[in-house]
């Protein structure tokens, strides 16, 4: 769920995988607001996708249940690849369907989570793939705040660590620099929401990179994840620990590199390698995983 483009090159790649096609569009900024919601869904209907293309950021439909159109969003079985890219910094606010009322962007996950349980309680895949994109920016008031309280143990220590290494400023606009507070806040954010419903999880490296579009430095993150049995007392995160495992960095090669950063162990003298992750991590999760399936992007 997220933001494929009109010219939907990542649906394109991984079209023989996937079952149809739940994409979003936010409006243009420019004089035609609708020009990229147009195309993008005769994008689709060219392509031969089956699926909906909703006009307006994943965040604002999924929350507000419709999208610009009025039309109703909905899910009415699990979805097994996420694909989500938030439209501005993940702690900006964004509307409710309550007059005046808003909150945080982030909380569009939360939501997300809601409707996979719903869906699953109906049958379907027991594992699903979460990737998220953010940009790596914030105001320093804001993650002091959120980094503040209600920290989950892994995390509490993670920051401590972390603020004797490289403290946060007082005040101004966070760029780059300071991914670990980020990485502390998303990690505890995902967590807590894996508990309730629970989830177990796999997190991949968190990966750095550049963004093509306005070079704004960018955090994306890949997890596995699957429901955990009823009797489970808490969800199951892997690797353990996993906030001091090493970020990984794209280069202009489009090559990964290890590229530890605040507070982080240094990497594996061996290159990234998402299936030696999996084989070293995964456990549980190498079970049961295959098949198409349906695609948000």
């Amino acid at each position: 769920m997220g933001l494929p483009g009109v010219d939907l090159l990542d649906v394109k790649l991984w079209k023989d995988m996937i079952d149809d096609v739940i994409a979003f569009e936010p409006p243009d900024s420019g004089t035609d607001r609708r020009a990229s919601i147009i195309q993008l869904r005769r994008n689709m209907k060219i392509l031969g996708l089956p699926g909906v293309a909703y006009w307006g950021s994943f965040e604002e439909v999924v929350i507000m249940r419709s999208d610009y159109d009025g039309q109703r969003y909905s899910q009415d079985k699990v979805i097994t690849l996420y694909n989500l890219d938030f439209c501005d910094e993940i702690a900006s606010r964004i509307r409710t369907r309550n007059s005046g009322e808003r909150v945080w962007r982030f909380e569009a996950i939360r939501q997300v989570l809601r409707d996979q349980v719903e869906c699953h309680h109906k049958g379907g895949p027991d594992y699903f793939v979460l990737m998220l994109t953010i940009r790596n920016q914030i105001e320093a008031k804001k993650i002091r705040q959120f980094l503040k309280s209600q920290l989950l143990a892994e995390a509490k220590q993670f920051r401590d660590v972390c603020q004797r290494q490289k403290p946060l400023p007082q005040n101004g606009s966070l760029h780059r620099s300071y991914s670990w507070a980020l990485k502390t806040f998303l990690f505890n954010l995902l967590c807590q929401n894996f508990s309730n419903p629970n989830f177990s999880a796999l997190f991949f490296p968190l990966v750095l990179y550049t963004g093509t579009t306005l070079s704004s430095p960018m955090l994306h993150w890949l997890i596995l994840c699957r429901f955990a049995p009823q009797e489970a007392h808490a969800p199951e995160i892997f690797p353990d620990p996993y906030l001091t495992c090493s970020s990984v960095s794209v280069q202009n090669n489009a090559q990964l590199v290890w590229a530890a950063q605040t507070g982080e162990n240094v990497g594996s003298p061996q290159p990234p390698d998402s299936v030696r992750w999996l084989t070293d991590f995964g456990g549980e999760f190498l079970s049961g995983l295959g098949g198409a399936g349906q695609y948000r992007s």
